[in-house]
């Protein structure tokens, strides 16, 4: 069999442009989308990323991708302050500037302390990767560091 670089290239190229328009939401026809966001709750100042600090259990965490008006996917953190928020679509909510999706947790939270008693933490979420699972493409997103709104 012959190596052909241009057609590595070519198929390269497909892979690219696919994998950006996933990204951005363009619905690929007959797939369905999946968000699939992971991350950790964890007891510390808003605004910081503390890899080392306790996680808190049993906090609701909701995603939403227009301000938390309209909840999206939830999911309830482990022991470990672990959740895994997924959601699954025919197409998923476009990453622009005006509709961003965010996983929100509402205050008070019990046994930590340096949170505010009132108010809505709000996490950004970061691309990881997109990979391809049974029911088509997955984008795999972690939460950000928190940040206190309202």
């Amino acid at each position: 069999m012959a190596f052909y670089p241009s057609k590595l290239i070519l198929s390269l190229l497909f892979v690219v442009a696919t994998a950006a328009s996933v990204a951005h939401s363009i619905p690929v026809v007959g797939q369905r989308l999946s968000l699939s966001v992971t991350g950790r709750v964890v007891c510390t100042v808003p605004g910081t990323n503390c890899t080392t600090c306790p996680g808190i259990a049993g906090v609701n965490v909701t995603l939403s991708c227009n301000g938390g008006q309209t909840i999206l996917a939830q999911a309830i953190t482990t022991r470990g302050g672990l959740v895994h928020l997924i959601l699954s679509a025919p197409v998923v909510p476009p990453f622009g500037l005006s509709q961003q999706c965010m996983a929100y947790v509402k205050l008070p939270i019990a046994n930590c302390h340096v949170f505010p008693l009132t108010g809505i933490l709000r996490y950004p979420l970061t691309f990881v990767n997109i990979t391809v699972g049974i029911g088509g493409p997955i984008i795999n997103l972690i939460l950000g560091a928190s940040v206190r709104v309202n």
